[in-house]
C-alpha cells in the first residue's frame, strides 16, 4: 500500500499507462464491429431492460437529450433500433432494439469476450484469479 499521495499519483499515472497500451493491443481492433461505446452501452442497456424512453436513454448515456436524438438517428439508419409511439401516450417515443441491433450486440459481446480472452491467456490461473478478485473490488467497493 502507497506511504503517501505521490505513491498513488505515480501509480496511478502508471496504470493509466498499462490501460492505454492495452486499449491500443486488444480494444481497437473491436471498432471492427463498427459501434461506439455509446451505441454498445444503449443497445446493452435496450437488450437488457426492453424498449427505453429517449430521457431514459439520455439519462442513462449522461448526454443531452439533442445529442441522444443524435445518436438515436444513426442507429435507425442502420435499422439496429427503431422508434414506436405507443397507443397510450403518443407524445412518448420508445427505441426499441431490432433483430440487426440484436446480432450486432452479440457479435460486439462476443469480439470483447475474445479479447479479454486473449488477454488472460497471459496470466497464469492464480493471477487471473486475483486480477479478477482486484477488478470486482474496484468495481464495487468492496
Amino acid at each position: 500500500m502507497p506511504k503517501d499521495s505521490t505513491d498513488i499519483e505515480e501509480l496511478a499515472e502508471e496504470l493509466m499507462q498499462r490501460f492505454e497500451v492495452l486499449t491500443r493491443e486488444f480494444l481497437v481492433p473491436q471498432l471492427s464491429a463498427n459501434l461506439s461505446r455509446s451505441e454498445t452501452t444503449l443497445l446493452g442497456f435496450l437488450s437488457e431492460h426492453g424498449p427505453g424512453t429517449m430521457s431514459e436513454i439520455s439519462s442513462l448515456l449522461g448526454i443531452a437529450l439533442s445529442s441522444t436524438t443524435g445518436l438515436i438517428d444513426r442507429l435507425v439508419e442502420r435499422r439496429l433500433v427503431e422508434r414506436a409511439r405507443p397507443e397510450s401516450d403518443r407524445r412518448t417515443v420508445r427505441v426499441m432494439l431490432t433483430s440487426r441491433g440484436r446480432k450486432a450486440l452479440q457479435t460486439c459481446t462476443a469480439d470483447r469476450i475474445r479479447l479479454a480472452r486473449g488477454m488472460l491467456e497471459r496470466l497464469e490461473p492464480r493471477e487471473r484469479e486475483v486480477l479478477l478478485a482486484f477488478f470486482r473490488k474496484m468495481t464495487t467497493g468492496q
